[in-house]
């Protein structure tokens, strides 16, 4: 008989205990949570990769939410260690955020000045945009804009991605990946241009029907002595610009192209292809440079559509190349902070940020470089 009782009691706490479990589950499903929608997910201190790796979490973890961070990808989330924060990019939203507070709006906020009709300009297509002191991100923050803010264009750096504008708080340089050009730029002094500094390279004026060639599709582009941004910028194209193609890389992105200055690559992410470019030959795809990779082997898988691979564990160190989603590489080491993976490829050796990866093989053969 005393164990009969002992028995219903058992089976009363388990019932009991079974539909806490389902309204606790309930009440997360109404509250706002993520759910990691990657293979392993990152939890920081803060909001940003530069911050300390606190833990990881399986795909299929919910994850509740306590604060967003205005004008960014990072949420931060109640974590099995503690509050914490994630790159939403690898998570799917559940649940109603309308009442999630915000972290901070940038205080420091300066907007546009008047800008001539036809006047060189761009608009700014992101939530905010850091202008700053210098072209890179190694210089000071001047002010930040809301996006939708117009800026007066003044400059382009050499390298074509940072252009000096106008701002109410004073001159600065944003990145022009987070704006949208407007205007006619053909008078936009450039500087730091090898080669022509008074005049830009053309391309081709007349081609047989069919000739595989690009279209520029930016103000300007440059070409390079090789395939990556890390190689020297041989010079600049015009938008407009026909180029003809000769050959392209095996990430399928750098296209060998002529101009008036000699042979050289350029990114076709700001070109159109036209002709028959299917008729060329490729260079050895870089998924296949890692096809013998397998076992314990420490590896990693390209999960984006495209990573950078640098000289140094950091976005200020300089692109060496860019390799396709799906590439695998030999993971040689892992950076301090935890956030870059050194790896090899036919490339040689470079950082790759490893949110933008999936690790295969043995993680206990990586070892924190310095």
């Amino acid at each position: 008989m005393e164990k009969r009782i002992n028995f219903r009691k058992l089976l009363l706490l388990l019932t009991i205990m079974t539909l806490l479990a389902v309204a606790s589950g309930a009440t997360l499903a109404q509250g706002p949570h993520l759910v990691v929608n990657t293979s392993r997910l990152n939890v920081r201190s803060g909001p940003g990769a530069g911050h300390d790796i606190i833990t990881a979490v399986a795909g299929g973890t919910v994850l509740p939410v306590i604060k967003l961070q205005t004008g960014s990808d990072w949420i931060q989330v109640t974590s099995p260690v503690g509050p914490g924060w994630v790159n939403s990019s690898y998570t799917v939203a559940r649940g109603d955020f309308s009442g999630v507070p915000n972290q901070y709006t940038p205080a420091n906020l300066g907007g546009g000045t008047n800008i001539p009709a036809g006047a060189p300009h761009v608009v700014v297509n992101t939530s905010y945009l850091n202008v700053r002191t210098g072209p890179g991100i190694g210089h000071h923050i001047l002010t930040s804009v809301k996006g939708g803010t117009a800026l007066a264009v003044t400059a382009i750096d050499g390298g074509g991605v940072w252009y000096q504008v106008e701002t109410s708080a004073g001159t600065g340089w944003i990145n022009s990946n987070y704006a949208v050009a407007r205007g006619a730029f053909g008078s936009v002094p450039r500087s730091g241009i090898p080669g022509l500094p008074t005049s830009l390279a053309s391309g081709a004026t007349n081609m047989a029907p069919g000739t595989p060639h690009l279209v520029v599709n930016t103000s300007f582009l440059n070409v390079r002595t090789g395939p990556g941004a890390g190689y020297d910028v041989l010079t600049v194209v015009k938008g407009g610009t026909n180029l003809i193609v000769t050959a392209i890389d095996g990430g399928g992105v750098w296209y060998q192209v002529e101009t008036s200055a000699g042979q050289g690559w350029v990114n076709s992410n700001y070109a159109v292809g036209r002709g028959n470019i299917a008729s060329l030959s490729r260079g050895m795809s870089s998924e296949q440079e890692g096809a013998h990779l397998s076992g314990p082997t420490p590896r990693a898988v390209v999960n984006t559509a495209h990573l950078n691979i640098r000289t140094g564990p950091g976005i200020g160190h300089n692109i060496i190349t860019n390799v396709p989603g799906g590439t695998t590489l030999k993971v040689l080491g892992l950076s301090g902070d935890r956030g870059w993976y050194l790896v090899e490829g036919s490339f040689g050796q470079g950082w790759l940020n490893n949110h933008y990866v999936v690790f295969r093989g043995d993680f206990s053969q990586v070892q924190v470089l310095s």
